[in-house]
């Protein structure tokens, strides 16, 4: 099974509250700003608030509510993937991987 079809398994029996009560700290924002997310979105899952399969809030909603552009947020996400933390599933939104064992 690979890490998609493992975070997708996951994913399914994982409640949706996580990406409703989780937002980005606009505050802390610093530099360039899809950075900035993308690395609070990784604080979030380092510290355990997203676990794996955990699916993010969606980019619009992010977007939203900080009042930026959604292609700032499209940047982040992609960042984060490019990082190895989460996966874009096109219907499903984005989910957080399993960590690689190290």
């Amino acid at each position: 099974m690979n890490t998609l079809q493992t975070a997708s398994k996951l994913q399914s029996s994982l409640p949706l509250e996580t990406a409703t009560k989780w937002r980005v700290d606009f505050a802390s924002i610093r530099g360039r700003v899809y950075l900035s997310i993308a690395a609070q979105i990784e604080e979030a899952i380092r510290a355990g608030i997203f676990l794996p399969g955990d699916r993010l809030p969606s980019q619009r909603a992010l977007a939203d509510d900080l009042g930026f552009h959604v292609n700032t947020i499209n940047a982040a996400f992609k960042e984060a993937a490019r990082r190895g933390l989460v996966r874009g599933c096109t219907g499903r939104g984005t989910i957080v991987l399993p960590r690689a064992s190290a």
